[in-house]
């Protein structure tokens, strides 16, 4: 079958059906809770909430897919958004300083990829490591105020608006998720990438360079936490050390319960948007009914949970009908 045929004949999951129902049940609790939650204006302004870690939670998308795992991606944010503040203090050209953070953001993703491809060692211990240093290259560079006064054009993608209603932000959220779509389900790249993370030993005998392919992944992850640190200032006016700092619950929460199996292998980059947008509407409904922060930490990990044992439920599931079924052929047979 030709790989436009697949593309035309692709259904949504079961998973991600049950997303979009209990992303229209959400709706329909936060409706509930506030006549104005139905306003346009409303649901496009709240989108904002999820589109700084959906930015960060497509960079994870493929690195989870080769069944490794990066959660520096705040602390990589932290350090674009400082040298953004620096930048625009010294009068540089956004023109010129937003691709210089973007390039510098995809090196210290890249510099996660090494360690993890090249030199083998675990990625959950090596990203663990460079989270601290990296927020902790974060203070140094914006110090202990970090910066508040932006020039205007710096601030524009996370602040301004198409038509007047539309957010900017939101915008390049959805230009990236095609972007990522089209990378992971229709290139070769994208092949690769399922293929190491079914099997890395397999994929290696086909000719498959995995070490190249997991550092193009952290650098791909570095460079959308530096865009993700241009929509941060726009819309926070600030940059600090401890930007989005916490941050990582939500953008793992929202990779795992869009489908995507921890050990690699199997996701779309549909199912994470489908999950941005209920964990988005979670919390607006939450603020709307003054749930308070802890609360809602809880509820993001019971996601979570959720998300990561849905799979290993799914498998015991089938697992049970095969036996099942080969006990009633057995039995018939005898």
């Amino acid at each position: 079958m030709k790989r436009a045929d697949r593309w035309l004949r692709w259904r949504p999951t079961a998973w991600e059906a049950c997303l979009v129902a209990l992303i229209l049940m959400a709706g329909a609790w936060s409706a509930y809770l506030s006549p104005y939650y139905l306003d346009i204006g409303q649901i496009l302004d709240s989108g904002r909430q999820f589109i700084i870690p959906g930015l960060l939670a497509f960079g994870l998308l493929p690195i989870v897919l080769t069944g490794e795992i990066d959660i520096s991606l705040a602390s990589n944010l932290a350090i674009g958004a400082v040298l953004l503040g620096h930048l625009s203090a010294a009068g540089v050209s956004p023109w010129l300083a937003v691709p210089v953070v973007l390039a510098v953001c995809a090196l210290l993703g890249a510099v996660n990829g090494v360690l993890v491809s090249w030199m083998g060692l675990p990625s959950l211990a090596i990203t663990l490591g460079t989270m601290g240093a990296y927020r902790g290259l974060a203070y140094i560079i914006g110090l202990d105020t970090g910066y508040t006064d932006f020039d205007d054009a710096y601030l524009s993608v996370g602040s301004g608006y198409v038509f007047g209603i539309v957010p900017v932000s939101l915008v390049l959220f959805l230009g990236v998720a095609v972007v990522m779509a089209f990378l992971i389900h229709g290139t070769v790249f994208g092949r690769r990438i399922f293929a190491v993370g079914r099997n890395s030993d397999a994929a290696r005998i086909v000719g498959i360079d995995v070490t190249r392919l997991k550092i193009v992944t952290y650098a791909m992850a570095g460079a959308l936490a530096g865009l993700a640190a241009l929509v941060w200032i726009g819309q926070y006016g600030s940059a600090r050390g401890d930007n989005a700092d916490g941050s990582v619950l939500f953008v793992v929460t929202a990779v795992v319960l869009g489908g995507v199996d921890i050990n690699g292998g199997r996701g779309t980059v549909l199912g994470v948007t489908l999950a941005l947008l209920l964990l988005g509407t979670l919390r607006n409904g939450m603020g709307l009914a003054n749930v308070g922060g802890p609360v809602q930490t809880v509820v993001l990990g019971a996601l979570l949970l959720l998300g990561v044992l849905r799979p290993v439920a799914l498998r015991a599931y089938h697992a049970v009908r095969s036996g099942a079924a080969r006990g009633k052929a057995q039995a018939a047979g005898t």
